[in-house]
């Protein structure tokens, strides 16, 4: 797999701002996320975040302040040597013998090109596409644990359109199922808000090995008896 480094200029950074704030206000929010690793560490992009529903002349003064005085593509540029020389390397040795079987079995395709892009904030985000990217907000980032990083994001890109959205997999068992992949492959820790999962019955290292597909398959299935069950026993 062949991997790039990029750098996303001043109008994509802040259309990321933008995507993520109706991600935050329509979907993050009620698992529980902060939207503080997404976006730039400024007090007046804070702001923007806590509007629910800003008007167009919001939407403009806002942006006309990241591009005119925060945005610098330096800040972006913080972690290039290590992504370069020691964590992409890292990754591609990680793909060919730990992944690559993995996905052969499970009878899915790893992605030719992998672009990882840089933009403000903290964290990764992936994108599924003709060239997946793995976005990597770079600015605030303190440049530790990128390799884990970056590698479940890549895992996210693989399973995403044809296992989690082919079982309408929501958010949180979806981060589940991802954590449990890295953890048996590379040994990445757990995130602790999503440990007591639905998930840990289905998504055993038995079944990351041998049917990936058929484990989320069948925990879609319960899943969705179980919160029918539950919805119906509210309703009483």
């Amino acid at each position: 797999m062949q991997i790039n480094l990029k750098h996303m200029g001043p109008e994509s950074c802040w259309n990321v701002i933008v995507n993520m704030h109706t991600d935050y206000h329509t979907n993050l929010k009620q698992f529980g996320y902060t939207y503080n690793q997404f976006v730039p560490n400024d007090k007046r992009i804070h702001e923007f975040m806590e509007i629910e529903k800003p008007t167009p002349p919001q939407v403009k003064q806002y942006r006309d302040v990241f591009i005119n005085d925060i945005y610098n593509e330096n800040n972006l540029k913080k972690h290039d040597d290590p992504i370069t020389n020691i964590v992409i390397p890292k990754m591609q040795a990680a793909i060919e013998e730990k992944i690559k079987p993995l996905v052969e079995k499970w009878g899915l395709k790893l992605p030719q090109q992998l672009d990882i892009v840089c933009a403000y904030g903290r964290g990764g985000s992936y994108f599924p596409g003709t060239t997946p990217i793995i976005l990597f907000r770079a600015s605030d980032h303190s440049g530790i644990g990128l390799y884990s990083m970056f590698m479940h994001e890549l895992v996210h890109l693989i399973i995403e359109e044809p296992i989690i959205q082919k079982y309408n997999v929501p958010q949180d068992l979806k981060e589940r199922i991802v954590d449990l992949i890295c953890f048996e492959t590379i040994g990445r820790p757990v995130q602790e808000w999503c440990k007591n999962s639905f998930a840990n019955a289905y998504i055993t290292p038995t079944a990351i090995k041998n049917d990936l597909a058929g484990a989320v398959k069948k925990m879609m299935a319960d899943y969705t008896a179980y919160t029918a069950i539950k919805q119906n026993n509210l309703n009483r």
